[in-house]
């Protein structure tokens, strides 16, 4: 009897460690977005004492980018989905897989650059108080979403 209980012991160990790995390898439901730049650049505009000269100059600044980089957002997109199926791939291929990241990191950086001159742009509007405080706050750190500073209501860019 006690041998028939350490083998029905030594089953659950070994099914529960079996369940713990494949709970461990499972990928998250959910997957953590952080927030875009507009999204961003709406909260920092926000805190700014704009005129209404000035709002209409950034809103025609970005209204005149948003297409630009709406296509460089779903270039990204289109090329982060290619390196996905060529890593899915059975046998995976060294050249394809390498391929697809170059393009996705020259993706990026076309959205960086994008990114980068619609910041100018607005830059250029503001005036230079202006200009440090908008800077502060899209320089500052906003929480990721997953964090329990986040969960406990934080407003995001406050350390």
């Amino acid at each position: 009897m006690g041998r028939l209980n350490r083998g029905a012991v030594l089953v659950v160990f070994a099914l529960s460690i079996a369940g713990f790995s494949a709970a461990q390898t499972a990928a998250p439901a959910t997957p953590v977005r952080r927030p875009f730049l507009r999204h961003r650049l709406r909260e920092c505009l926000s805190i700014l004492d704009l005129t209404d000269q000035e709002r209409s100059d950034v809103q025609a600044a970005l209204d005149a980018a948003r297409p630009t980089l709406d296509a460089a957002v779903a270039a990204v997109q289109a090329a982060r989905q290619t390196l996905e199926t060529a890593l899915g791939a059975t046998p995976p291929d060294a050249c394809a897989i390498g391929a697809d990241a170059l393009a996705l990191e020259a993706a990026r950086q076309t959205l960086r650059t994008g990114r980068e001159a619609v910041l100018n742009q607005v830059l250029a509007i503001l005036r230079p108080d202006q200009q440090a405080r908008f800077l502060g706050c899209v320089d500052a750190p906003w929480l990721d979403p997953a964090t329990p500073a986040a969960a406990a209501g934080d407003e995001p860019g406050e350390p």
